[in-house]
């Protein structure tokens, strides 16, 4: 079994439910169960106006964080993200979240447990209408 793609040679396969796979143009993050990104998509990169290189090993809080106030207790961001990194499968049920510096902005954040190793995947939406996927 590859654990990077055996099309380009680049990239870390990783497995998770299949609702939850993002697209080739979705924005998403790789967050382990310290809460620290461990991989991000270029479009995150775009999305989030940052580079991979200084995204890694930073906390996820210093990038996104809960676009409510309200978004506190055990069904929070955060506690999902730690439960989905624990392996506990969290339902997709979208939680909203915004850069951490910006104000007016409400990104849809599904969140599931991918691996191995294991670990949360963070898909975002920004709300632009989704791309055609084959199928």
């Amino acid at each position: 079994m590859a654990r990077v793609c055996t099309a380009c040679g680049l990239g870390l396969l990783l497995e998770t439910r299949q609702d939850a796979i993002p697209g080739a143009r979705d924005a998403f993050m790789v967050v382990d169960s310290a809460l620290l990104v461990q991989a991000m998509s270029r479009e995150a990169e775009l999305l989030l106006g940052v580079g991979e290189e200084e995204a890694i090993n930073r906390p996820i809080a210093e990038l996104l964080v809960p676009a409510d106030a309200e978004s506190q207790g055990q069904t929070g961001f955060a506690a999902t993200l730690a439960q989905a990194a624990d392996g506990v499968h969290p339902d997709l049920t979208p939680r909203f979240v915004r850069p951490w510096d910006t104000f007016g902005v409400r990104l849809r954040a599904r969140i599931a447990t991918c691996g191995p190793p294991r670990a949360a995947l963070v898909v975002l939406d920004s709300g632009r209408p989704p791309a055609l996927r084959a199928v």
